[in-house]
């Protein structure tokens, strides 16, 4: 349905074993090195098929499961599209994941350029469009009619042909976070910043979900289901790309705290408690003869015994390199307990980066564009 930036990847030392994306998913198989991973929602949408299919004049359980299968790997086809002009473009494309109501395709990277970001996007629609064309020239080779139109009891090719162009036609609507909307981005920055693209495509996108959940109360309760993941789709997209865009060019030296005040292991937390009253830092590394070793923060501080030392409540997370990519550096602060990671350089810690000095950041380019 979409191809979608992953999150930033954490500082490697810090990287957990398994994400909760892959937590709620597995895997069924690779593509050209690229994992393709069910969710498990998906199951309930197997569910459905199944009773559905085993009603009056459907097509039976194991017939209704196959046409789900044959579904899903025309939206595989989809993606997959996305995905090899991706890797072509220099996109890290790390997965596809099937949900029940499409698919996604996992970027490691957004597109820069406008014309990147493009292909990427029609490659997509194009791809189901073709498969539909395979479809109905077969079918016409065999002369079986593609007409009367019915996806679920009508001659497999001509459901394949049907599905295909819905498939690709719903996915060129302009609005984000469907192929269309990012058509109609890239379109729009011949005009706009990536920013205010973004903004325009974002508001065309949950313009539409009002739509096809208006619709859906009244046709097809799919539509709903759809309308919802494209508003929310949208307004994460578009939260992504502005993080994106106002961090990129950002340094970590330009918004840490420079020499803060450290402690080491043996400190007690009394003084701990006494340091958080006479000092406006509220997270503190931890640092002793073998170097960095923890966080602690004033809230730990005030609520361990003052008997305790550093070392009894410190928190192992990993400093991060003063030449570390902030982007990257924003979301492993954000999923911190203390919500600050120390920063070192050269063996040593130079400074703390707070996720306040991150949103700073970012509400100050709200406020700049709320002057435009």
């Amino acid at each position: 349905m979409t191809a979608a930036p992953l999150p930033r990847p954490l500082p490697p030392q810090s990287a957990p074993s398994r994400t909760p994306r892959q937590i709620s998913s597995f895997s069924i198989g690779h593509l050209a090195h690229i994992d393709i991973r069910v969710h498990l929602t998906f199951f309930l949408l197997v569910a459905v098929f199944a009773l559905g299919s085993s009603g009056p004049g459907g097509p039976g359980v194991v017939g209704g499961l196959i046409w789900l299968v044959i579904v899903f790997s025309c939206v595989v086809v989809h993606e997959m599209a996305h995905s090899l002009v991706a890797r072509s473009r220099g996109a890290l494309v790390r997965e596809i994941v099937l949900l029940p109501i499409g698919g996604v395709s996992r970027l490691e990277n957004l597109p820069e350029s406008p014309t990147d970001e493009f292909a990427i996007a029609i490659v997509g629609p194009v791809a189901s469009v073709v498969l539909a064309g395979v479809a109905a020239l077969v079918s016409l080779g065999l002369r079986r009619p593609l007409l009367p139109f019915d996806l679920y009891g009508g001659q497999l090719l001509a459901r394949l042909v049907w599905f295909n162009l819905i498939l690709g036609g719903f996915n060129l609507l302009p609005g984000f976070p469907l192929d269309g909307g990012r058509v109609f981005r890239a379109l729009l920055e011949r005009r706009y910043d990536l920013e205010r693209a973004t903004h325009l495509a974002a508001r065309v996108g949950r313009g539409l979900a009002v739509v096809l959940v208006a619709l859906g109360v009244f046709v097809n309760v799919w539509l709903v289901l759809i309308g919802v993941f494209v508003y929310f789709g949208a307004s994460a997209e578009e939260a992504a790309t502005v993080t994106h865009v106002r961090l990129r060019g950002a340094s970590i030296a330009n918004l840490m705290l420079v020499d803060p005040v450290v402690v080491t292991p043996t400190t007690s937390v009394a003084d701990l408690q006494a340091l958080v009253r006479r000092t406006a830092q509220r997270v503190f590394p931890i640092v002793g003869g073998q170097g960095y070793e923890g966080m602690v923060d004033a809230r730990m501080a005030t609520r361990s015994a003052p008997a305790h030392l550093a070392s009894d409540i410190a928190l192992q997370i990993a400093p991060v390199d003063l030449g570390a990519d902030l982007e990257e550096t924003a979301s492993f602060v954000a999923d911190t307990p203390t919500k600050a990671v120390a920063i070192s350089a050269g063996g040593r810690i130079v400074g703390v980066l707070r996720v306040e000095e991150i949103e700073h950041l970012l509400t100050d380019g709200d406020r700049k564009a709320a002057q435009l």
